[in-house]
């Protein structure tokens, strides 16, 4: 079976997750690069896949680190059995995690004085993925029905209001305080109060319920995407946080402003599944 390329979601902003055993994969990762390695070294930004290997008669929560298909190292063994559990289950749905991976690479001849004797030259690798917490991983819900195309993610907004709707937030609470989601982004209007006459302010949904509207002054910068789209007969989705417990919480909203969107964007329309997924495995966990 096929496995369709899935980008984990998470909290890592910079590839900081050590990958281990890339000495045995001299020959694979020296593809990756120019020969000969240029004399200050190399590295190359790329994505690589996470891949279970239940079969490994080593360690069968083993996960490979493969770039263009070719194993470059594996995750540590503490680290690999914290995540198997939610990689095995994407693998399972079909779907192939990938995650920004950075590898880096230098080679050289030994000097004379080291005393190596046979001038081999000596080769080091270094590999690191992105990867946030296990439960960081996937978002816990669906995403909107029909045609939608999600922002690129952007730097935290908390929404304002979302503190007043334990009861809509409820099902998102998590025993580890946070959780990722799919929300859609809405052009609403509402009286100014000063003016006596409509304006229109971005709310934020979770699963088409309403959990707090941006202010006039962030909504203009989110508001010609969502035009945009809604011109395309598309719904504008985005990434927020839930974090908290029904005492306290709140919903952070991770998206790019209209002005910061690439001009490739967007780069094509995606449909929703019609199957729920099960890959949020710890969805169906008791809040706290």
């Amino acid at each position: 079976m096929e496995l369709i390329p899935f980008s984990l979601w998470g909290d890592a902003l910079w590839c900081g997750q050590e990958v281990v055993r890339e000495t045995a994969h001299e020959q694979a990762i020296r593809s990756l690069f120019p020969d000969p390695i240029p004399a200050r070294g190399a590295d190359l930004d790329t994505d690589a896949d996470l891949v279970p290997e239940p079969h490994n008669r080593f360690d069968p929560r083993s996960i490979a680190v493969r770039v263009q298909g070719k194993v470059v190292g594996y995750l540590p063994r503490d680290d690999a059995h914290r995540y198997h559990p939610v990689l095995s289950e994407l693998v399972a749905q079909g779907l192939q995690p990938q995650v920004p991976c950075h590898l880096w690479v230098s080679e050289w001849e030994p000097a004379d004085w080291e005393g190596k004797g046979n001038h081999t030259k000596e080769f080091h690798a270094s590999v690191a993925v992105a990867l946030g917490q296990p439960h960081m991983l996937v978002p816990v819900n669906l995403p909107p029905p029909g045609s939608f195309h999600v922002l690129p993610p952007g730097s935290g907004i908390v929404v304002p209001g979302s503190e007043i709707r334990p009861e809509v937030l409820a099902p998102f609470f998590r025993p580890e305080g946070e959780c990722w989601a799919y929300a859609t982004l809405h052009a609403a209007d509402e009286d100014d109060g000063v003016h006596d006459r409509p304006r229109t302010v971005v709310e934020v949904r979770l699963d088409d319920e309403p959990v707090g509207r941006l202010s006039p002054r962030l909504s203009a910068e989110f508001l010609p995407a969502i035009h945009y789209l809604a011109d395309m007969r598309a719904e504008t989705a985005a990434r927020v946080a839930v974090r908290g417990d029904r005492f306290a919480s709140e919903v952070i909203l991770y998206a790019a402003r209209s002005h910061d969107l690439p001009a490739t964007w967007p780069d094509g329309l995606t449909r929703s599944p019609v199957a729920s997924p099960t890959w949020h495995y710890w969805a169906g966990k008791e809040a706290n």
